[in-house]
């Protein structure tokens, strides 16, 4: 895809994704247990895949809201899917101590993915997270030219769900801001 595509694509995935916000109302849902934040490629403005990721950060994690909470979303009928995983009683290998969700919603048949995690503000996920989105929109402000990078390396690792060889939009971001990475090749050399 050309730059100018790449572009466009990415401002229209940003625009369905805050639709889909609106439309199910996860944000304000997500609200009863704390302070929720939008993270990832839509807070960044860069989408390539059809993602959202939030982050619910609250004093106390607590596993009888987060059950309420799923309830509230299958009974709202919006979702193709609600999965709630318990990372906070049964804590998993590099995993954050919290709950976390997958909510699957369709939109102009296409199948929409959020990724939610419900965290303590002194958990590490949640201040790694925070602090690099702060940092990765600082580094954008002062270089947008990089968009266009980080997109196409997004579009050739990509490989319909995820992106291949383990790849995470983190990596890419870190590469392409933090490293000077310049183009697909040179980021896909430093994998190695």
């Amino acid at each position: 895809m050309e730059f100018n595509s790449l572009i466009k694509n990415s401002q229209n995935l940003c625009d369905t994704a805050n639709k889909i916000l609106k439309q199910t109302k996860a944000v304000e849902i997500f609200s009863q247990l704390g302070q929720v934040e939008v993270i990832g490629s839509l807070k960044l403005g860069l989408m390539y895949r059809r993602d959202l990721d939030l982050l619910v950060i609250s004093d106390k994690i607590e596993k009888t809201k987060a059950l309420e909470i799923t309830k509230e979303f299958l009974d709202s009928g919006k979702f193709r899917t609600v999965a709630l995983a318990d990372y906070q009683t049964y804590p998993g290998f590099d995993m954050p101590l919290g709950f976390y969700w997958e909510l699957v919603v369709i939109e102009d048949d296409q199948e929409w993915k959020f990724d939610v995690w419900y965290l303590e503000p002194r958990e590490r996920y949640t201040k790694l997270v925070l602090d690099s989105i702060k940092k990765f929109e600082q580094l954008l402000t002062q270089n947008p030219e990089k968009a266009e990078i980080i997109l196409k390396i997004k579009e050739a690792y990509f490989d319909g769900i995820k992106y291949k060889d383990k790849v995470k939009s983190f990596d890419i971001y870190t590469a392409v801001l933090e490293k000077g990475v310049t183009s697909v090749e040179e980021f896909t050399r430093n994998l190695s």
